[in-house]
């Protein structure tokens, strides 16, 4: 497609768990689809000493430019909260001293909270004073972008489902089996604040009928393992662990209803997942959850506490069959990985 050198630079996409992980795993199959060369470069990974880990990523950035310096080199750098954005800053810095082009593409929630300071805003401004191009996932953030006065050229562009379950999502399926008299609720998340499954929990200790899996780990698994024996549901709460693609497919088809009433999310791969085996979805209207749990395919609750949750879970379990079909329509019509892998490709390239 192009002689342009691509370089992904961001946390390691298969030995680290989470969202970001996930979405360079799918953007990485989708370059060897297209038969798209690229070069990567991981800045984390979960099992690695995390400044040495960064220092041998910057070591094999400043080697590979020098080496290609007569090339067009393009950096592509995938951020989170602010120690992410620190490390892909002074990556940024180096690529555009070594001759390369940088675009930025956010990926954490955290972003809108420091827009929200007079310095946090400055702090942004600083960090994006090397790049070239920005992508941002949703049309909520490219808004936000410019209100807050960003002027550089802004890509939305969404965060690609997995190519094996897109293949899911494509498969005719006449119709999903009724919600029967007991409901199966799942959440996938890691389980760190903000996610919302501690309101979950706390919900279905007024909903008896309805079982909860949590797919994902994190530090607060046993507070919740706890909250749930307080609620006295936990026979009725299964936490599951991180889950492999089949195994994680096969818990959502066997599932009802896909829960996640989170604040701290910058897009959501996990609805669009969801939204792959048709399960109706059940999320909290924060910043840009509203852009991919749209009216037809879920329900987003406007205030964040049990009763209006409660309400949520109730009205997809009466108004089921107005949901159902819809998941897997919303997912082909805009979540082809392929599609979106050629979208990000043209703009990287594009000079």
């Amino acid at each position: 497609m192009s002689e342009a050198l691509i370089y992904i630079i961001g946390t390691h996409s298969t030995e680290t768990k989470g969202g970001i992980s996930s979405v360079l795993k799918a953007f990485e199959e989708g370059f060897h689809n297209l038969n798209q060369s690229f070069k990567r470069i991981n800045t984390h990974n979960d099992q690695k000493n995390r400044l040495i880990y960064f220092f041998i990523a910057w070591v094999k950035l400043v080697y590979h430019s020098l080496k290609h310096s007569k090339s067009r080199r393009v950096y592509w750098l995938h951020c989170g909260p602010w120690f992410s954005m620190l490390r892909k800053f002074i990556i940024a810095i180096s690529a555009k001293i070594l001759g390369g082009e940088v675009v930025i593409h956010f990926h954490s929630p955290t972003l809108s909270k420091y827009t929200q300071s007079k310095w946090g805003l400055f702090l942004v401004k600083c960090f994006l004073i090397p790049a070239n191009k920005i992508v941002v996932v949703t049309p909520w953030w490219k808004k936000l972008l410019i209100e807050k006065g960003i002027k550089k050229e802004i890509l939305v562009v969404a965060n690609p489902l997995s190519h094996k379950l897109f293949n899911f999502a494509e498969q005719n399926i006449d119709d999903k089996k009724p919600i029967g008299d007991i409901v199966n609720l799942v959440s996938m998340a890691r389980l760190i604040d903000g996610k919302g499954t501690e309101l979950i929990i706390k919900t279905i200790a007024q909903l008896p009928k309805v079982h909860l899996k949590i797919i994902g780990d994190g530090p607060l698994k046993n507070k919740l393992k706890q909250l749930s024996e307080s609620f006295n549901v936990q026979s009725r709460v299964d936490f599951l662990g991180w889950l492999n693609e089949e195994e994680k497919s096969n818990a959502l088809m066997n599932s009802d209803i896909f829960c996640l009433p989170s604040i701290y999310d910058s897009f959501g791969v996990v609805f669009i997942e969801a939204m792959s085996l048709n399960l109706p979805i059940v999320a909290f209207n924060n910043g840009p959850v509203a852009d991919i749990v749209k009216p037809h395919v879920g329900i987003v609750i406007e205030k964040y506490d049990v009763a209006h949750l409660k309400q949520g879970i109730e009205k997809i379990v009466r108004e089921s069959g107005n949901y159902r079909l819809n998941g897997k329509p919303e997912v082909v019509n805009n979540y082809n990985p392929t599609t979106l892998t050629k979208q990000v490709i043209s703009y990287l390239i594009k000079q």
